[in-house]
């Protein structure tokens, strides 16, 4: 994950927050999540959640499967509608 102070990239998957200009300095969108304004720390979090969720190496992890729940925690959003919002943002083949 590349963090700057405008946006944040991914090198696992197609997936991006940014910084709104024009918007106070805490105000990030996350690809994944519109209509949703976040504070820079969350969308970090965003970021390294879908990362997780779509690293293979990390498939039926348990450590990974607490990360995913604690991070849906503080970003207010079940792990269910995650799995749901990515699965309609990359359907599969």
């Amino acid at each position: 994950m590349y963090v700057c102070d405008w946006s944040i990239t991914s090198s696992v998957v197609d997936e991006f927050a940014e910084r709104l200009p024009g918007h106070k300095e805490t105000d990030w969108r996350v690809s994944w999540l519109p209509g949703r304004l976040l504070t820079r720390e969350q969308a970090i979090a965003a970021m390294e959640l879908v990362e997780l969720l779509y690293d293979p190496a990390t498939a039926g992890d348990d450590r990974t499967h607490s990360l995913i729940a604690g991070i849906a925690e503080q970003l207010g959003i079940r792990p269910i509608d995650i799995a749901v919002a990515l699965s309609a943002r990359h359907p599969g083949p």
